[in-house]
């Protein structure tokens, strides 16, 4: 699967929009994640970095850039040269990450198919007290029309409501809160 996954964002990867009308957007999801100065964050499936001019203002330590799509992450690259930032062209499973006081899907969670996997993979990651984010820029709906057809239908799995979300991490994580509106779909979950 992360070899279809890889080639199918690698081809993606030079039309990729990074939606400036959605800045608006991106930087109230910043504002409800609350991550506190001086973190670790990861940016998984981080894309071309829409995210990462938002995260910088943060003030975190350091973030972790990481994408399954070489493409994806040689574009990021060569749009941000901020020396807190680290590239990963990897998988979230297996790549050497350090201990995390945050991470951010925004944009990629449906993308991450094996739930259970993930929130083990998650809890082995972030630190006690860690932030983990679920955001999109757009409703759940908005969304899920984007994860229909046969060849993305295999790549990702629709959204549920935010607290069924949460609810498949709740064995190592909290539901802090949440918003599941018309304008963005927010989920923030404290590691236990």
């Amino acid at each position: 699967m992360s070899k279809e996954m890889a080639a199918f964002f690698d081809k993606l990867a030079p039309d990729w929009d990074n939606a400036p009308q959605e800045f608006a957007t991106r930087e109230k999801l910043t504002a409800m994640m609350d991550l506190p100065p001086n973190s670790v964050i990861a940016d998984v499936g981080c894309g071309r970095g829409v995210m990462l001019e938002h995260l910088l203002k943060t003030n975190p330590s350091k973030v972790v850039a990481i994408d399954i799509s070489g493409e994806m992450i040689r574009l990021a690259k060569e749009s941000f040269s901020d020396e807190r930032i680290e590239f990963i062209h990897g998988d979230l499973y297996n790549a050497a990450l350090p201990a995390l006081d945050a991470v951010i899907f925004f944009n990629s969670y449906p993308h991450f198919i094996d739930k259970p996997e993930l929130a083990k993979r998650l809890a082995d990651v972030i630190k006690k007290d860690g932030i983990f984010i679920i955001a999109h820029s757009l409703s759940k709906e908005e969304i899920n029309g984007f994860h229909t057809g046969e060849r993305v239908s295999t790549l990702s799995v629709p959204l549920e409501n935010a607290e069924a979300e949460a609810e498949k991490f709740a064995e190592h994580f909290s539901l802090s809160h949440f918003k599941d509106s018309e304008e963005m779909y927010f989920i923030k979950l404290i590691r236990r």
